[in-house]
């Protein structure tokens, strides 16, 4: 196999949470352009049939699953309808996760709910699905967890989530130990500041205040994109990473740490 064909995912069947929109989407987008058909799974159905349509647009068929990362009944059915109707999963992405009010918490004021609720969507919610995953990988597989650099810096305002996060660098390693003798790889992605609909609303600023603002800071000059961290997750879903697991990769414009 040469180099090309390693990136290739003809065959594989991927499922991304939080596939509707934003970095999960561009996720969506780039699995079908590299050969594999695609579950998107998010809330609103609109949005995943509408991302549904995009990837067989690409030639691979889509199917687009209403459900919620956060009722614990949903993805252990949302995957058995995948196997059920394709045959088989292969990559498992959980992206699904970040602020469900759009507010700031410090953590001397955040109230227990809302601690537990950051907990469980940012760290609970991809442990399960990791867990659901690979009970249903039959030859071996692909779980990439989409986290945020949040995790190894101070976030002012975000500390449980930012905890949550380096939470799932340390699951991430576990797991993927645990899960190596069944060939199942799992690795994690850090995004840094990607302009989406979720960081516009929890900041107050519209899109395009966004990029002037947070783009001269990073040393690469800009923001980034959704497409950005769909590279490296083509990447941590392909045959060329078949020999890379529990690791974590920043995609952040070279932000600091």
């Amino acid at each position: 196999m040469g180099m090309y064909e390693q990136f290739r995912l003809d065959g594989k069947v991927a499922v991304v949470t939080g596939g509707g929109r934003g970095i999960g989407r561009g996720i969506a987008l780039a699995l079908a352009d590299c050969g594999a058909d695609v579950v998107v799974v998010a809330r609103r159905q609109h949005e995943v049939d509408a991302v549904a349509r995009e990837i067989e647009e690409r030639g691979q068929r889509g199917l687009g699953l209403s459900a919620d990362v956060m009722d614990f009944t949903a993805i252990p059915k949302v995957l058995d309808q995948v196997v059920d109707d394709f045959g088989r999963l292969d990559i498992m992405v959980n992206n699904a996760g970040g602020n469900l009010d759009r507010k700031m918490h410090t953590l001397p004021d955040i109230s227990m709910e809302k601690f537990d609720e950051q907990l469980a969507l940012n760290m609970k919610t991809k442990w399960w699905g990791s867990q659901q995953a690979a009970k249903r990988m039959e030859d071996g597989g692909r779980i990439i967890n989409i986290i945020s650099i949040a995790a190894h810096k101070p976030s002012p305002g975000f500390g449980v989530y930012s905890a949550a996060n380096m939470g799932m660098i340390s699951m991430t390693r576990t797991l993927a130990v645990e899960l190596a003798p069944k060939g199942i790889t799992v690795n994690c992605i850090a995004p840094g500041i990607i302009v989406t609909e979720m960081l516009v609303e929890t900041m107050k600023i519209s899109e395009q205040d966004a990029v002037d603002n947070f783009g001269p800071v990073i040393p690469l000059g800009r923001t980034g994109r959704p497409e950005d961290c769909a590279a490296a997750a083509v990447f941590f879903a392909s045959p060329a990473a078949e020999w890379t697991t529990g690791q974590f990769i920043d995609v952040a414009g070279g932000q600091p740490n």
